[in-house]
Order: structure tokens, then sequence, then C-alpha cells
């Protein structure tokens, strides 16, 4: 008989171990967001900063980058942006860098360097204005014509 108290003693000190309500429930944190930094964008080279000639086809093979510069002055009224969209199966944009004639001097003219991709072989154009502030007038509007191979 002792066997069989014993037993049932087990038992039921089991059920109440395991029939316990679960209050909590387990949270699984998801891993911290990982911080990839961008690529380092290339200082353009001395061929890079040659201002471009809207005259002359932009030839270029798909997966490569181009470049397009233009001459900007010193004045916070007016900038460079694009003009019309890009027709991106064709050539994509990567960047902008603006390059001081004078180094260091804030107050000096420069020129925009705007870098594109080649995405698909293609012929397209890429249209550049010169704004002043947030108007849609522009001073110069350089249509670049680009053959991607």
């Amino acid at each position: 008989m002792s066997k069989l108290l014993f037993i049932v003693i087990l038992t039921a000190l089991s059920l109440t171990a395991c029939g316990g309500i679960l209050t909590e429930v387990p949270t699984i944190r998801p891993a911290p967001p990982t911080y990839t930094p961008p690529p380092p964008r290339p200082t353009p080279n001395a061929a890079e900063r040659e201002l471009s000639d809207p005259a002359k086809i932009i030839e270029v093979i798909a997966g490569n980058q181009f470049t397009i510069t233009v001459r900007t002055y010193p004045s916070s009224e007016y900038h460079w942006g694009v003009d019309q969209a890009l027709d991106t199966k064709i050539v994509d944009y990567v960047w902008k860098d603006h390059v001081f004639d004078e180094p260091g001097n804030p107050n000096s003219s420069g020129r925009d360097v705007w870098r594109f991709i080649a995405i698909a072989p293609g012929r397209t154009t890429i249209i550049l204005g010169y704004y002043r502030g947030m108007t849609i007038d522009t001073i110069q509007k350089p249509v670049f014509t680009v053959v991607v191979k």
C-alpha cells in the first residue's frame, strides 16, 4: 500500500507541476539590424571634371558608369536637376558631386559631376536643367544623347 500511496502522490505532484497555466508568453526578439555603410563615393578624376559637351554623343557599354559634368556658380539660388525622367530601362542615376574650382573656398564656382550607370543597350537622352530656387523655369537645359552598347 505504501508503494501505491507513493505512486499516487508522485502522480499528483507531477500533474500539478505540468498542469499550471502559462502566464507569460515567451517573446522572440529579432536580431538587431546590422549597419551597412554606403559604399564610398569616388572623387571625380580629372577626366570626369571636364565639362561635358551636349553636341557629343556619349557612348558607353551596358553595366559601366559614366559622368556628365556641368558648370555651376556660387549662388544658393541656382541648382542643377534632371529636367525629364530618365529612361531607367537604359540608364539610371547613381549620384551627383560638386567640385569647387578653388578647393577650400565655398564661394568658388565649380562643376557638378553627375554619375549615371548604363543598364541595357539602347539610345536615350538625359536632359539637365539649371533652376532658380524652387521655380520650374530653367536658365539652361542641355540635352545629352547616350548610346548604350
